[in-house]
């Protein structure tokens, strides 16, 4: 999602359905809509859109509840301005349009867990979902339970165990190993190269242990305003020698006051800083931060002069335990509490190249 001129978003109500009184009743559609207006999944209504042979071309959108509006970040005007394929045209001519007009034509529902990362009408689709389809009149009742944070987690407690099996026992193993070299030879001094082993070691199993623990209280949030630009200066400050020994630059535009946690702000913005410079090219780094007015958010861009990012790791770099090419020495933890970071705070994260080579990194936050 591309950041784009302010875009004006109402996450209160959609309008009325007249095809929903039309097949209830003023008074059973006003029932309806006030049994789902709290319902805590989101809920869609689609009405049929037939050619003159009565065959489903598309949906119309009808009755959306306010946790739809929230989760997807829908305008209200999204039923006048688009159908369900110009909203989601990736569902042309696929399996998906063919299942919801199969439950439309027969009556028989459906269920699936589906997972959406893409763009919808002006709104944004991104997370694990169980989707459930059934009929209602000549359309469709969608509702949709978000299960993101529980397969995030199954994944995430696999990987664990792939850390623990094998990232962590490495370490753990090499350090033994070195105590028996030593131990053969109490009385001798420990060689050189052993020590820096050892030193090796023992910092390879903390920075492991660190990851873990800063990536469990990513979530933990305290709100109060924060102004970014403060929060950077400070990071200069502190990374100076680290960006001057890497010939780095760094260039700053326009950060805005957040609702956020400054502690965790603060460690998203440093640990992006620290991969533009970590994954450079042959150039000296540059760093650009700026940020945008999107809607009701933020977007905040770090963009730099590095290496970039393949288009398949776009996505799974911000995985935990996830590893970007040329990463050996990473613990595949830093991405995976920014983006723990974004989302405790309501947004989302992504990268794009940037234009002339590198990469940009984007994250919303709430305004």
């Amino acid at each position: 999602m591309p950041v784009g001129e302010p875009l004006s978003v109402e996450l209160e109500r959609w309008g009325a359905d007249p095809r929903l009184e039309a097949l209830l009743g003023p008074q059973g559609a006003a029932e309806f809509r006030a049994l789902l207006d709290g319902f805590p999944d989101a809920v869609g209504i689609q009405w049929a859109l037939r050619d003159a042979d009565g065959q489903i071309q598309d949906f119309a959108f009808g009755y959306g509840n306010p946790t739809m509006l929230r989760r997807f970040r829908l305008p209200a005007a999204t039923a006048e301005r688009y159908t369900l394929l110009e909203a989601l045209p990736q569902m042309r001519g696929r399996r998906a349009f063919d299942a919801y007009r199969r439950v439309c034509e027969t009556g028989e529902p459906s269920i699936r867990e589906i997972v959406y990362d893409t763009p919808f009408g002006d709104g944004y689709m991104l997370g694990t979902f169980i989707q459930r389809v059934a009929k209602l009149g000549d359309g469709l009742v969608v509702v949709l339970t978000d299960v993101t944070e529980e397969r995030r987690m199954e994944a995430e407690l696999r990987s664990f165990a792939d850390l623990v099996a094998h990232d962590l026992r490495e370490p753990i193993t090499g350090i033994a190993h070195l105590i028996g070299v030593l131990s053969r030879h109490p009385d001798e001094p420990p060689p050189e190269d052993v020590l820096r082993l050892l030193g090796a070691s023992v910092d390879r199993a903390r920075a492991l242990i660190d990851g873990v623990l800063a990536y469990a209280r990513a979530g933990d949030l305290r709100h109060e305003r924060v102004a970014l630009d403060v929060v950077l200066s400070e990071i200069v400050d502190d990374l100076r020698s680290f960006l001057d020994e890497a010939d780095a630059t760094l260039d700053v535009a326009g950060l805005p006051e957040v609702e956020g946690d400054a502690r965790q702000l603060r460690r998203l913005l440093q640990n992006l800083i620290v991969n533009a410079v970590r994954f450079r090219a042959a150039a000296p780094p540059r760093i650009e931060i700026s940020a945008a007015r999107r809607g009701d958010e933020w977007v905040v861009t770090v963009r730099d002069n590095g290496v970039g990012v393949d288009r398949e790791q776009r996505s799974r770099i911000f995985d935990m335990f996830s590893r970007g090419s040329g990463d050996g020495d990473g613990t595949g933890i830093g991405l995976a509490v920014c983006r723990r970071v974004v989302e405790a705070h309501g947004g989302r994260i992504w990268v794009e190249p940037a234009v002339g080579g590198g990469s940009a990194f984007r994250f919303s936050l709430p305004r």
